[in-house]
């Protein structure tokens, strides 16, 4: 039964990255020279993207905290468990995403994130990190938001990694305001189903396609005042999600 539900929701997954991937490319043709507009519509389709897709994985999402502190234009923050994550927050908010530059390369999935307006990196090179927070900068000045996961790679979720700053400069330059956010996934598992972690990307998805119904808690906390300094505005995010983080696993742990 794991295998048929399985192929099943592979399928119905293909077809809507397919359509919505050919929206993605009619607008690029069409608003090719309207930027603003542009993403203004990426946004709207990779937001309705996740739906569909947290709706056909069973993904329900309880949101804690206001959606409406996310104005637009601000560097959302989060940990990162898995590829969930990238749906759970395309569900709660129209945002870009900054991503790893091997990902670009990818068949499929690769075409279909350079069509949503990812900006990718490759933290090893120092230039590329300096286009990228060029890159998000101009997004947020453009009042788009964009999410960043400075643990810079995934994690089993047990805990909140150690944060990489230099990402946090373009919120900075902007002068926009950074928004922490927390997810947690709850189906009792460690690591839970939704890490990829310590395994390979298909075993990742292939337990996802196959799991009947994953519950995320996501919560959402106020914007950080403007600082000065990526290194303490870095540090300071990380303390908001890490005791957040840690005061949830103590209450799931009491009941």
């Amino acid at each position: 039964m794991g295998y048929l539900l399985a192929g099943m929701r592979a399928i119905a997954i293909a077809a809507v990255f397919f359509l919505f991937g050919m929206a993605g490319l009619f607008l690029h043709i069409v608003l090719f020279r309207e930027k603003k507009k542009l993403y203004s519509g990426l946004l709207t389709l990779a937001h309705n993207l996740a739906k569909c897709a947290c709706f056909i994985l069973n993904i329900r999402i309880e949101a804690e905290g206001e959606l409406m502190n996310a104005d637009p234009g601000a560097l959302i923050v989060s940990n990162h468990v898995g590829t969930p994550d990238i749906l759970v927050l395309g569900s709660c908010f129209r945002a870009f995403y900054v991503s790893k530059m091997e990902f670009r390369s990818w068949p499929f999935l690769g075409a279909l994130t350079r069509l949503g307006g990812t900006i990718f990196v490759d933290r090893a090179k120092r230039l590329e990190v300096k286009d990228a927070i060029e890159e998000i900068k101009e997004r947020l000045d453009l009042g788009q938001s964009v999410v960043l996961f400075p643990e810079a790679g995934v994690t089993d979720g047990q805990d909140i990694g150690p944060f990489k700053s230099p990402h946090f400069q373009a919120a900075i330059l902007a002068g926009r305001p950074v928004l922490p956010v927390l997810i947690r996934y709850r189906d009792g598992r460690v690591p839970s189903i939704a890490s990829w972690y310590d395994t390979t990307f298909f075993r990742h998805i292939l337990a996802l396609l196959k799991n009947r119904r994953l519950d995320a808690a996501v919560s959402i906390f106020p914007p950080l005042p403007g600082m000065e300094d990526r290194t303490l505005l870095a540090a300071e995010c990380r303390r908001i999600l890490r005791e957040a983080h840690q005061k949830g696993t103590a209450a799931a742990e009491n009941n």
